[in-house]
């Protein structure tokens, strides 16, 4: 009887205590240092009755509670909006551009670092990445599903990526090109998947395949010009969106009906989106992760402001 009262408390939560209860009621004073006490014991019948009883309901309401708790998808829908600064910023910083000036620095104006994006005419911010987590593959639509195996044209001339984030599908090929008439070298520190050290002669391309997503965006550079950096975000499924020069952004055929998280990064605040204001309304966005969830066919827009003083 004490083994099965123990074994049956091991099950957790009020059966621990329901099982305590039932066998200081079972042995009571017979416990003692003698352990023929307790095998003299009398069991109580009705008592461990009640305790069968209990933990069937018990087990019962928790597997109610499990299976309520699972989530299905209702449909698809999508999130769309604008990322803007509120104030004024400074202007980038120029950069040390040091060597193959005729070609990095044409006229020898001031190269502009790209940390910090603001239009002018719409306040938005460009280059914030946005990006689905955690999804299964039965919430994941037929036209984000990993395994897309298309290239990508990632270009660098007059010493620039052309583009400074980019995000892209692991299994997806990189067409690393050089258009300048001076050697690059491409360095991709990646953390999870493929790294890359390569050069990269004037008017020749190399492939790159990612092959495992990121958490976060990952560096992009150039050993032979320093100054040159920008970011890439492999990520397995296509559910992922780069601001616009404007701040717009767009992720369609997100899945309805779960709670969702979307990740929002931007390079100089990271995932750190303190303070901003969301549809007129101030807003958290903890580690800067978007809780979601839509409804079928829903369009969510989302008006987000930035205060400049975080981005100084």
């Amino acid at each position: 009887m004490f083994v099965e009262l123990v074994k049956l408390a091991e099950r957790g939560g009020k059966v621990i205590t329901a099982g305590v209860v039932v066998l200081a009621a079972l042995v009571g004073p017979n416990i003692g240092c003698n352990r023929d006490n307790l095998r003299g014991a009398i069991p109580n019948v009705e008592v461990a009755k009640e305790l069968r009883l209990e933990l069937a309901s018990s087990e019962s309401a928790q597997e109610q509670v499990e299976s309520s708790s699972v989530q299905e998808r209702t449909g698809w829908a999508t999130l769309k909006g604008r990322i803007r600064v509120v104030g004024s910023v400074p202007e980038n910083k120029a950069l040390n551009v040091n060597k193959d000036q005729a070609v990095c620095q044409p006229g020898g104006s001031p190269v502009l670092g790209q940390m910090v994006e603001v239009d002018s005419a719409t306040g938005g911010l460009a280059n914030v990445v946005l990006y689905a987590l955690d999804l299964t593959d039965e919430n994941v639509h037929e036209e984000f599903k990993a395994g897309k195996t298309d290239s990508i044209l990632y270009d660098q001339k007059v010493c620039k990526y052309l583009s400074h984030v980019l995000p892209m599908q692991a299994s997806q090929s990189l067409e690393v090109k050089n258009s300048d008439t001076v050697s690059h070298n491409t360095q991709i520190q990646a953390k999870r998947g493929r790294s890359i050290n390569e050069n990269i002669p004037p008017g020749s391309s190399i492939q790159y395949t990612p092959g495992k997503e990121e958490k976060e965006p990952i560096s992009v550079s150039c050993a032979v010009h320093p100054w040159m950096k920008a970011y890439l975000l492999p990520r397995e499924n296509g559910y992922f969106a780069t601001t616009q020069q404007d701040g717009t952004f767009e992720i369609a055929n997100l899945p309805a009906g779960i709670d969702l998280s979307v990740q929002a990064w931007q390079e100089k605040l990271g995932k750190n989106f303190d303070g901003i204001k969301v549809n007129g309304e101030p807003a958290t966005w903890k580690r800067g992760r978007i809780a979601l969830n839509l409804k079928p066919d829903e369009i969510v827009n989302l008006d987000v402001e930035i205060p400049a003083e975080v981005l100084q």
